[in-house]
């Protein structure tokens, strides 16, 4: 059993969604949500990763100094070979998947990041692209109106050209193995094929706020929350808000890890073809169902054509009307069709005027 941090859990969950940030710990987003009240943490308001997702200026609320905070405790999560129980366990063994395999050799890898040498087209196209932007209200290079395509990069002024080696590097790595890199207009735009698949990527700079002030406009107002860049460089894979994310630390930079930043890649790609085969499988398993509760069919046709055998046969057997007119006791059983109908109402009508 280990005590929640306070502060580590604060950056969790204003980093990623909550249901992301739960998935670490193994509990649900509604009770990391009843911890994060217990322990006065604030949580990202309504539409808060919409809006971040997007470019749209958002409010981070810092985190307040504790008060009559009370002890909350949190079990670790069981060590691998015992259960939850304490019963001994075998260890969940390792994947041995080709794309498993290749991702380990591809993150073993030592790929350098040199400045010095001639950059990819796509990265001196960035330059020239987000070199020609303007900065928006929080400091991050915008690309011109006139050249939309661009590899996604979404730093201040300061860090654009160390962001720009790395893009490069990154670049450089993909098509080494094999790994197109495609560029497309609006957000989300760079992608690499792997696997089969198109995965987006992104370098972005985490910023930090350093004011706030009220400007007015017309008969209003509104708070205009004032950035700086820190510096710090992240490397996101997947999706934008909530996928795979790799950033500078204290003992390693962002371009002495670029052989993790293509295996980031390859794992988002990989859980995307566990992810089509499982959809696959539960599709197979549901038309087998379908066809399982189906299975009576034919025996409910079969009794319907019985009926109308028998009832083909009570005609043919001259069980016609009596002299009153009155049907066989398995045409009142049954119920005559149209078609018998239209047979018997002549001998019903020759009985009646009899």
């Amino acid at each position: 059993m280990e005590m929640w941090n306070r502060e580590e859990l604060y950056t969790e969950v204003w980093e990623q969604p909550l249901v992301k940030a739960a998935q670490k710990y193994g509990i649900s987003a509604v009770m990391l949500g009843k911890v994060c009240r217990k322990l006065q943490i604030p949580l990202p308001v309504r539409g808060y990763w919409t809006k971040k997702e997007f470019g749209k200026p958002v409010e981070r609320i810092p985190l307040p100094r504790g008060k009559d905070l009370p002890v909350v405790a949190r079990f670790k999560r069981p060590e691998t070979g015992i259960d939850s129980q304490g019963q001994q366990t075998s260890p969940e063994p390792e994947p041995t998947d080709e794309y498993y395999g290749l991702i380990v050799e591809m993150e073993s890898r030592t790929i350098p990041s040199d400045a010095d040498i001639k950059r990819h087209k796509l990265a001196t196209a960035a330059e020239k692209t987000l070199g020609r932007g303007k900065a928006d209200n929080r400091g991050i290079m915008e690309r011109s109106l006139d050249q939309q395509q661009c590899l996604d990069i979404r730093v201040t002024k300061d860090s654009l050209n160390r962001a720009l080696i790395i893009g490069d590097s990154i670049v450089k790595a993909l098509e080494a193995a094999k790994f197109p890199v495609t560029v497309e207009t609006g957000k989300h735009s760079t992608t690499a094929l792997i696997f089969g698949h198109a995965v987006p990527f992104a370098i972005t700079e985490r910023m930090r706020e350093t004011g706030r002030r009220e400007v007015k406009e017309y008969s209003w107002t509104r708070t205009l929350i004032e950035y700086e860049g820190t510096g710090m460089l992240e490397f996101r894979a997947g999706d934008y808000t909530s996928g795979r994310k790799l950033r500078d630390g204290k003992r390693r930079s962002l371009e002495e890890m670029i052989s993790r930043c293509i295996g980031l890649l390859m794992r988002e790609a990989r859980d995307r073809i566990q992810q089509a085969e499982q959809a696959k499988l539960r599709e197979i398993e549901d038309r087998g169902r379908k066809l399982g509760s189906g299975q009576n069919l034919p025996n409910r046709l079969r009794k319907r054509t019985g009926t109308s055998k028998n009832l083909r046969a009570g005609l043919t057997a001259g069980n016609a009307p009596d002299e009153c007119g009155n049907l066989p006791p398995n045409l009142k059983r049954y119920g005559p069709t149209p078609t018998m109908i239209s047979r018997l109402m002549p001998l019903k009508a020759n009985a009646l005027s009899g």
